[in-house]
């Protein structure tokens, strides 16, 4: 048995109908960091907190879920690193402190951005634990299966009542079901759109992001890459910038991500 602020928590048969503190909160999750538990059949190594202070079992992802999410995170990344807008992209190993009026919550989304202005002003405590100042980010993606209308249910609640509340900073959310090829688009203020399955912009909250569907379907495709015209094999190409010469896709995508996309702070 493990302590947390001095109380004594048996990380191994914890008790879902009492409240936790947010410091209780954080200790459980890093602890499940090297264990896993089985609540109702479902392997769990994390939770999110209610409004309550109760916990929120989360159920680990399958494979091909998890390989989607890590593609949407490189391509939002990519973006935010390309076009400079130094902002903050997140998976749901961050959570963040929504305020829902009569409580605080925690919740994990699948993907998150947080601008540019909320990223840079964060203090150590927001930084590293939840004992900070809340925040929030302004863009949201939960993947999930929502073939049946209860789980497409949760999901819809959770946007609506969770991360568009007054007080939060979410203007744009996507809820994403690579398997049943769904993809549905929210903004504050409007009606939910039923977008289809393809491509997908960020409009105004994310200016030129585009999230390309066709990355997603290859990824969870199982098939090898083939570039059409690979250089590879030691033949040169010049960098367009700086006239550096590299031989591997690879090398050049790094090098002006490097050297090009933007400059690096130096640390003292």
């Amino acid at each position: 048995m493990l302590k947390a602020n001095d109380k004594k928590i048996d990380v191994n048969n914890l008790n879902l109908d009492r409240s936790y503190t947010l410091e209780e909160f954080e200790f459980i999750n890093d602890q499940l960091k090297t264990r896993t538990l089985e609540i109702d059949g479902q392997p769990i190594n994390l939770f999110e907190l209610d409004k309550n202070g109760k916990l929120i079992p989360m159920p680990q992802s399958p494979y091909s879920r998890g390989i989607v999410v890590a593609e949407i995170v490189r391509q939002l990344c990519g973006w935010n690193i390309w076009t400079k807008q130094n902002g903050g992209v997140t998976s749901s190993q961050r959570g963040f402190d929504f305020d829902v009026g009569d409580g605080r919550m925690i919740s994990a989304p699948d993907v998150a951005y947080t601008s540019k202005e909320t990223h840079c002003s964060l203090n150590e405590k927001q930084n590293w634990s939840f004992r900070g100042e809340p925040f929030t980010p302004v863009f949201v993606v939960e993947v999930g299966n929502i073939s049946s209308y209860s789980k497409f249910e949760e999901l819809d609640k959770k946007f609506k009542d969770i991360y568009f509340v007054n007080g939060t900073s979410v203007q744009l959310e996507w809820l994403i079901d690579p398997e049943s090829k769904k993809i549905y688009v929210y903004k504050r203020g409007q009606c939910r759109i039923n977008h289809g399955w393809k491509d997908v912009d960020g409009g105004d909250f994310l200016p030129r992001f585009t999230l390309e569907i066709w990355k997603i379907e290859h990824a969870i495709a199982q098939q090898e890459s083939v570039s059409p015209e690979p250089i590879e094999n030691n033949t040169p190409h010049n960098c367009p910038y700086c006239l550096e010469t590299l031989t591997s896709i690879y090398d050049m995508i790094n090098h002006i991500e490097s050297k090009h996309a933007y400059k690096r702070r130096r640390i003292d």
